[in-house]
């Protein structure tokens, strides 16, 4: 009876132990975020930076919370961080929050926060990522279309037709075009939407849409090359035929 209450205290000892353990090893966790908030509105924006930085390694929820305050910071560097942090913490409620750094006034936050949607979704940030092709600025529309080249996913696939036809800068229009062929690859709607990007106004965008048209390694796109061998533009027409030769190389091996 003596040794079955021994073992009784020795076993509710090490129970309690191990329960001060993990207290102790979760406790610092919750201060510890109070104190990189603290951190997050401190006088020095270096030290901010790095408050933004420790959050997004923390990472959950409540980081997300906090650093969504960090938004509206003054320097520009910050609001970096915060938005760099997001997306490394990534799920929906980062890329909610995210959405409304899309609205930023600077154009270098913008284009990290396009990244950031990126890292923080992936395929599910696309939806998000059509957002961005409303930006003032050309530059952050192009790196949205990167974005969508860089996940790949098939559903990159109307996004990307819908720019490359409707986008008012030629540049932009041909960096979607361009992506849509490596996005689009064996995709039958990619066929249809590069047979009207290559009827651009600009030479530049039919030449990226001929060029794509030879990525998608589909027999449906032979007919959509053949028609731009008439383009009144030679350097279409060069390109035109060079896809084409290899379109037919690999359609007959």
């Amino acid at each position: 009876m003596g040794l079955s209450a021994r073992v009784m205290r020795t076993l509710l000892a090490a129970g309690l132990l191990l329960c001060g353990g993990q207290l102790l090893a979760q406790d610092p966790v919750g201060p510890g975020i109070l104190a990189l908030r603290a951190m997050l509105a401190d006088k020095n924006p270096q030290i901010r930076v790095k408050a933004a930085q420790g959050l997004g390694r923390v990472g959950g929820g409540e980081s997300v919370a906090i650093l969504r305050e960090g938004l509206a910071d003054k320097e520009t560097s910050v609001r970096i961080a915060a938005v760099e942090a997001l997306g490394f913490i990534g799920g929906r409620q980062a890329m909610g929050v995210l959405l409304e750094a899309l609205k930023d006034k600077q154009t270098e936050v913008r284009l990290r926060t396009v990244e950031a949607l990126k890292d923080a979704g992936t395929v599910s940030s696309i939806p998000l990522l059509a957002q961005a092709f409303s930006d003032k600025d050309e530059s952050v529309r192009r790196h949205a279309a990167l974005m969508l080249r860089n996940i790949g996913h098939r559903n990159g696939v109307p996004v990307l037709g819908k720019v490359a036809l409707e986008d008012k800068s030629p540049a932009v229009r041909a960096a979607a075009a361009q992506y849509l062929g490596k996005v689009g690859v064996k995709d039958q709607r990619a066929v249809g939407l590069l047979a009207q990007i290559a009827q651009d106004k600009e030479p530049a965008v039919r030449l990226r849409a001929v060029e794509s048209l030879g990525f998608l390694q589909l027999p449906s796109t032979l007919s959509v090359i053949e028609q731009s061998l008439g383009d009144s533009d030679p350097g279409v027409r060069i390109r035109a035929t060079e896809v084409l030769g290899y379109a037919l190389g690999r359609e007959f091996e």
